[in-house]
């Protein structure tokens, strides 16, 4: 996109830049598109239904947006919206994943060192130091209980989970289990208004650049209910699109349980004053700023639970490991 936004600012020609970013593709896939691209072209296909063909590589959004470039003769200034949206919306992901990676690395590695300690390094400390014990310490009792259970059941144990994971991922493929699924997540503390915030940024700038670029309201709500990324909005904008069609003003249209009102009310104005677009605008800069901060006190939350729950794991195996240690010593001096 930001290749053949500079090119086209240029004045090449677009059988042209599609020749120039074919040459420049990095990998073998986005060559073949390219070259897919540019047969359609030449053949006398415009460029947005040459990229609808290839859904599986350019969103709906995407192909919208260029659908209004081609008709509005303004193509450049489309990929350069296109651009900025997309970067925006990748900075947006990657701090919320980078939110929930050390959670989930810390879960991993506690259960990676707990398996060790369990079926390999308390059985054997069991058979060899602590052999000559009557009785072990009760911390340690349960861990070689674990132990046992895990050497007779460790494979059904394991199917079982995966058993279980697959059939929630195959759920929430489903469309209402995709929808039920959200809808919990929108309503977990913490997570949840993270979410929202970041399902309403997404939409806000979506709409924003859909407008802004001469696309009519109620495809651009049409267009933003395919993309946003989230079932529940998906349902609500789908909803709202309806209402709009039928003549309600789209303020009232997007009320909702999981809409802010700050968003409508926004929204609302600029339908009164005809600057929707600069409303949009101030909608996804607050909401993208509100997420920012959700992020930000997810992960102040989240650093005391994670202490937490590594200091009482190292606690259970010191005290499994150790109690018969000192006991064994106690036993040999007295």
């Amino acid at each position: 996109t930001r290749q053949l936004e500079m090119l086209l600012n240029t004045g090449i020609p677009m059988l042209d830049a599609l020749d120039a970013l074919e040459a420049a593709a990095v990998t073998d896939n986005l060559k073949k598109v390219v070259n897919t691209l540019k047969k359609r072209v030449t053949g006398g296909a415009q460029l947005s239904a040459a990229m609808d063909e290839q859904s599986a590589v350019f969103s709906n959004f995407y192909v919208k947006m260029v659908q209004a470039g081609e008709a509005s003769g303004t193509l450049p200034n489309i990929f350069a919206q296109v651009r900025e949206f997309t970067e925006r919306d990748m900075e947006a992901r990657a701090k919320v994943k980078k939110a929930m990676r050390y959670p989930m690395f810390v879960v991993i590695a506690l259960f990676l060192a707990g398996y060790v300690q369990i079926s390999v390094v308390l059985p054997k400390m069991a058979s060899t130091m602590f052999s000559n014990m009557d009785k072990l310490p009760l911390p340690t009792r349960i861990m070689l209980g674990f132990s046992d259970l895990l050497s007779a059941y460790g494979l059904i144990f394991l199917v079982i989970v995966a058993s279980v994971i697959a059939g929630i991922k195959y759920y929430t493929r489903t469309p209402q289990g995709g929808y039920n699924f959200d809808a919990l997540m929108l309503n977990l503390p913490k997570i949840g208004p993270m979410i929202r915030s970041t399902a309403v940024s997404r939409f806000a700038q979506m709409l924003d650049v859909l407008v802004s670029s001469g696309v009519q309201v109620v495809d651009g709500l049409a267009i933003a209910g395919e993309t946003v990324d989230n079932k529940v909005f998906e349902r609500d904008l789908k909803k709202a699109r309806k209402d709009v069609l039928g003549g309600t003003a789209m303020s009232v249209a997007l009320q909702s349980k999981h809409m802010p009102q700050m968003a409508t009310s926004l929204i609302s104005i600029g339908e009164k004053t005809g600057a929707l677009s600069e409303m949009l605008k101030g909608v996804a800069d607050y909401f993208t700023s509100d997420m920012d901060d959700k992020i930000d006190g997810l992960t102040s939350a989240i650093e005391p639970i994670m202490t937490l729950i590594i200091t009482m794991f190292v606690g259970i195996f010191v005290l499994a490991v150790f109690m018969p240690m000192i006991e064994n010593v106690t036993s040999q001096l007295g």
